[in-house]
């Protein structure tokens, strides 16, 4: 009895020894970000960097609305996307949610008489990155508006 409770024992200890590398392997692994982390990270880096052009659609040259989360979507590897904003609402696949399910990297659509003429990346917490105005460029700025509509890609 005592001689199987050892070898029980043994090759429980070999099997996690031989195990070891796989698991400092896995550990060191970075994980890969979500399409909604990847969206804000992109749209993060260009806050303050880039500048407002209608019609714009590069950081070169510059960002309308559309055109930046246009930009940001497909550097992201989520979706390419049309250069209006109401175009964007109704892209395939591109489903309405509450406000409560949006999580970060959704887009936010801003409507007047039904139809969509601004759009931004939701940031969380009431939040967005926007290809704001001439004078400020690409924000990091509160959502400053109700009538809102919130639509996602990715969950």
């Amino acid at each position: 009895m005592l001689r199987r409770a050892l070898l029980a024992l043994v090759l429980v200890l070999v099997s996690i020894v031989g195990a070891a590398p796989a698991l400092t392997a896995a550990a060191d692994a970075k994980p890969r970000l979500s399409a909604g982390q990847r969206i804000v990270k992109l749209a993060k880096s260009y806050v303050g960097k880039a500048r407002y052009v209608e019609g714009g659609a590069s950081p070169k040259t510059g960002f309308d609305c559309s055109g930046f989360t246009r930009y940001i979507y497909r550097r992201a590897h989520v979706r390419r996307l049309p250069h209006n904003a109401e175009a964007q609402r109704h892209v395939k696949h591109m489903r309405r949610i509450p406000r409560a399910k949006a999580r970060p990297g959704d887009l936010v659509f801003y409507l007047s008489g039904g139809r969509a003429y601004h759009v931004a990346i939701y940031a969380g917490h009431g939040m967005q990155y926007a290809a704001a105005t001439e004078r400020d460029g690409i924000r990091h700025q509160h959502i400053w508006s109700h009538q809102v509509e919130f639509r996602t890609l990715t969950h």
